[in-house]
């Protein structure tokens, strides 16, 4: 996509003129806002999970515009399409009070699965993401997943120094699988990074351990005034 043949000066003279009105607001008007805000997220931001009322994550649905990606993505420039209720699945328990749609909308489909934790999900048309929405981290339930992660971390600090011996051992192995998994190991545990996985064409060129490709490292013989 080449936005550079793409004239966006109303829509920045727009977002500017948006941001004095902004500015220009009085403290009246800002608290009125803040008002309507703290209702919409009383009506909206709770649910109700095993009798405990639990705050929701991102209970928002991002509106219209412009795709960015991360990095040089090539479907940059889409449109992102309006999620319209008929695109929305909504997940809730059977005795539950069931969220109306919109007038004039309905659903696309509410069930009531209760394996798994999200509540309302729909499908964007960029990349074909099924997108969700979830329960805030500070919810009971993203609390105990986060606990056992921490746990697992905890565990594995236990045995860090032998896996780093193991590894240092393994740069001199004369089999080139066991030498390029240490390698591997090393660039996880020194620059963390995620393990990375292959992408297609129409994704996003990101990397991660496994896809590390020759010309995303450079070696230095000197560096920081530190030889190697």
């Amino acid at each position: 996509t080449d936005l550079t043949k793409c004239n966006f000066n109303e829509m920045h003279a727009y977002f500017i003129q948006k941001s004095e009105e902004r500015k220009a607001m009085t403290k009246e008007e800002k608290l009125k806002i803040k008002e309507k805000n703290e209702e919409i997220q009383k009506e909206y931001g709770f649910c109700t999970i095993d009798g405990h009322k639990e705050k929701i994550g991102n209970f928002k649905i991002e509106p219209p515009g412009l795709f960015r990606g991360r990095g040089e993505h090539p479907k940059m420039g889409k449109l992102k399409k309006r999620v319209l209720p008929e695109d929305v699945l909504i997940n809730c328990s059977k005795d539950s009070d069931i969220p109306k749609p919109p007038a004039g909308h309905k659903w696309k489909e509410v069930r009531h699965d209760s394996n798994v934790t999200w509540l309302a999900s729909w499908t964007e048309n960029i990349q074909g993401q099924v997108k969700y929405v979830m329960l805030n981290p500070s919810s009971k339930l993203k609390g105990e997943k986060d606990w056992q992660k921490y746990e697992t971390a905890r565990k594995l600090a236990q045995s860090i120094d032998k896996i780093r011996a193991e590894y240092r051992d393994d740069w001199k192995s004369k089999e080139m699988r066991i030498r390029q998994r240490a390698v591997a190991l090393y660039f996880i545990d020194r620059l963390a990074l995620r393990a990375g996985n292959e992408k297609d064409e129409d994704q996003a060129d990101t990397v991660g351990c496994c896809s590390l490709r020759v010309e995303h490292i450079k070696l230095h013989e000197q560096k920081d005034g530190r030889e190697y």
